[in-house]
């Protein structure tokens, strides 16, 4: 009998008829986090399975109401998941499951004892991937292979792998050297200093609801064995000593940890070539989850102007949230047909994954699920499985030069105080066309859909927040975008962001002119030569005919193949548009030419959509009653010349 054990033993002794045994996983939190013990399975050299229970995980004393052995025989690895359920995977690589009741094994359908759930798993057999599989309360697998963090879930009503299994949700985690999973989603990875860093990962909307913080590195030395029972209680076995470690982290304490360097609650656990608990042992309660997002009624967007091959499809969200597809039949007439209901808004429309195909994106409402849709070679829709998230409001979108996606969203953040309201996340698309998590990258109080441009691989993000601000961000070479300043006051809801000739950026608003009572009025805020941020100071187009403030508080804005910049907008229920006097860096801009009809009166009353096609501008306006407008104007040589628009044409 080993030194553990017989401590162990003198403990039951001395607490005599106190400890009472109780079915592994049956520790739900009552009084405080965790149930009445702590269910902690060693698997020892000589092959024998072993069952001790802590009887304070809760506060950490060095209590415990006895052990017991409850297998033989096994090997290769072994851990711990939620509600008495155990894992091994065999030398072999094979992946069994097994469950504990607290009296003995159940029997899996078929006679045994255990299932065999996945081969191939032997990598985490080998010493040096031993502390990279982890599982947490809700039964979500962790796998860390290389730097690729993976998510795996086995449904064990439908005793089948769940979609999405095996999918990579992070990158870069080959700094670390074990994984650790607690409570729902709450991952620890300790990096070769034995710094411990803290994540949260939510499957329900497939994002991080935390991503990297970090603690002491006193406690968690490089080489312990890690492993919690649920509710961001942990234990570790530390190298050389054999000590048997407890503590207790929470997310809403300043300093994380209930102590600087944890409770020893055990000795001589150095032996042991797997320690594991259960992960339901403990709960933590108040963490704030991404569920049942306040999606905004985003109220009339930019209608999505997709057309890769020719056939045109204006996409517009209805006053009651449906997405309308009007599409080009070819015939001389405009179709329309529905898309789809209830969705909050539509994100501008990229490239799509091949030649002659483009996308857009949306997102449901009232779930804040994200989905991107692709017009098809074939002429139909492609919508790739949800992107989930639990946003707020439509997405934006950028196809990078490799092809793939990377989505961005507005959604709400964990905080001590509950959801930390308008936080800005991205999505980035691997080569194999699937997704990482949601991330959250912005710290202001963001109000609407970010806008995005790329140029290569650096994608600038400017997007309105509290205060009539724009924030603006952009992505370094690791692809997170980063803060880089604020922009003027504006009242526009989404900025417009352009390139020019020379690929310099163009944001174009709407904001405050200069001076008492000057009114509202569209401008132009250029990026430095150097393009390390934008100027001081912003061009502000020509006045609309009428009152100085009468333009509506969203633009639209595109690049002419002559290099113009083009602006359009709605105003007194009119449609107007102006270009530059020259290239779109040059300061003059040509009077704004109302291009609807005088005297019919249709009251435009949507944001307008401007796209160039065959020569040609073509600008999209809806309105107050639904109808679609479409007015065209050929795209001179000469930069500098205004555009004669023909006569608007009905669609619809």
């Amino acid at each position: 009998m080993s030194k553990k054990l017989r401590s162990l033993c003198l403990a039951a002794a001395l607490a005599a008829s106190a400890a009472t045994a109780v079915t592994t996983g049956a520790g739900t939190a009552s009084a405080g986090l965790c149930g009445p013990v702590s269910n902690i399975f060693t698997m020892q050299a000589d092959g024998d399975l072993w069952l001790y229970q802590h009887s304070a995980p809760g506060s950490g004393a060095a209590t415990w109401a006895g052990a017991r052995q409850v297998g033989s025989g096994w090997g290769g690895k072994t851990f711990a998941g939620p509600d008495g359920w155990l894992f091994n995977i065999t030398t072999g690589g094979d992946l069994r499951r097994l469950r504990y009741n607290g009296s003995g094994w159940d029997t899996m359908p078929g006679g045994g004892q255990y299932d065999t759930i996945g081969t191939g798993w032997d990598k985490f057999v080998q010493i040096a991937g031993r502390g990279k599989i982890t599982v947490d309360s809700d039964g979500s697998i962790y796998t860390l292979e290389g730097g690729a963090l993976r998510w795996w879930f086995f449904d064990q009503r439908q005793r089948a792998w769940a979609p999405g299994s095996g999918r990579v949700i992070d990158i870069g985690w080959d700094r670390f050297d074990t994984i650790a999973a607690s409570g729902q989603g709450g991952l620890k990875g300790r990096d070769d200093t034995g710094v411990l860093h803290h994540f949260r990962y939510d499957r329900v909307s497939e994002r991080f609801a935390l991503y990297e913080t970090w603690q002491h590195r006193l406690t968690w030395k490089s080489g312990t064995k890690l492993f919690s029972a649920g509710g961001d209680v942990f234990y570790t076995v530390r190298p050389g000593t054999g000590e048997l470690v407890w503590n207790d982290y929470s997310e809403y304490s300043d300093d994380g940890w209930r102590t600087s360097t944890g409770s020893v609650i055990g000795t001589d656990w150095g032996t042991d070539l797997d320690v594991t608990a259960t992960t339901t042992d403990c709960r933590q309660t108040g963490y704030w989850v991404p569920r049942n997002p306040v999606v905004e009624d985003q109220g009339a967007m930019p209608v999505a102007y997709v057309n890769p091959r020719g056939a045109a499809h204006l996409m517009r969200v209805e006053p009651d949230n449906r997405v309308t597809d009007l599409r080009d039949s070819g015939l001389g007439h405009w179709i329309a047909e529905p898309f789809g209901p209830d969705y909050t808004g539509i994100s501008n429309v990229v490239p799509g994954p091949v030649a002659g195909t483009e996308t857009f994106g949306t997102t449901q409402r009232p779930s804040g699920d994200v989905q991107v849709h692709t017009l098809g070679l074939d002429g139909s829709w492609q919508s790739l499985p949800s992107l989930k998230g639990a946003m707020r409001v439509a997405p934006a979108l950028v196809r990078r030069p490799n092809g793939t996606l990377v989505v961005y969203a507005m959604g709400d953040h964990a905080s001590d105080r509950g959801p930390w309201e308008g936080q800005l996340y991205y999505r980035e698309q691997l080569p194999n066309g699937d997704f990482l998590a949601w991330k959250r990258f912005s710290s202001g109080l963001v109000t609407e859909t970010p806008s995005v441009i790329s140029r290569g691989t650096e994608v600038t993000i400017a997007v309105r927040t509290s205060g009539n601000m724009n924030s603006w961000y952009r992505t370094g070479t690791s692809g997170v975008p980063h803060e880089m300043g604020r922009l003027p006051y504006v009242v526009g809801p989404r900025p417009k962001l352009v390139q020019d000739a020379q690929s310099r950026i163009l944001l174009v608003d709407v904001g405050f002119r200069p001076g008492a009572g000057a009114g509202l009025g569209a401008f132009v805020l250029r990026e430095k030569a150097d393009r390390t941020g934008f100027e001081d100071t912003w061009t502000f187009l020509p006045d609309l005919p009428g009152a100085s403030d009468a333009e509506s508080r969203q633009v639209d804005a595109v690049v002419l193949p002559n290099g113009a910049l083009a602006v359009s907008l709605t105003a007194g229920g009119e449609v107007y548009v102006t270009t530059s006097k020259g290239a779109a860096d040059g300061t003059e801009f040509h009077p704004w030419q109302q291009v609807s009809a005088e005297g019919l009166e249709l009251g435009f009353s949507e944001p307008t959509s401007m796209r160039v096609e065959t020569g040609a501008l073509h600008v999209v306006g809806v309105t107050s009653s639904g109808s679609y407008w479409r007015f065209a104007a050929s795209v001179p040589q000469d930069a500098g010349a205004p555009l004669t628009f023909s006569a608007g044409t009905q669609l619809a």
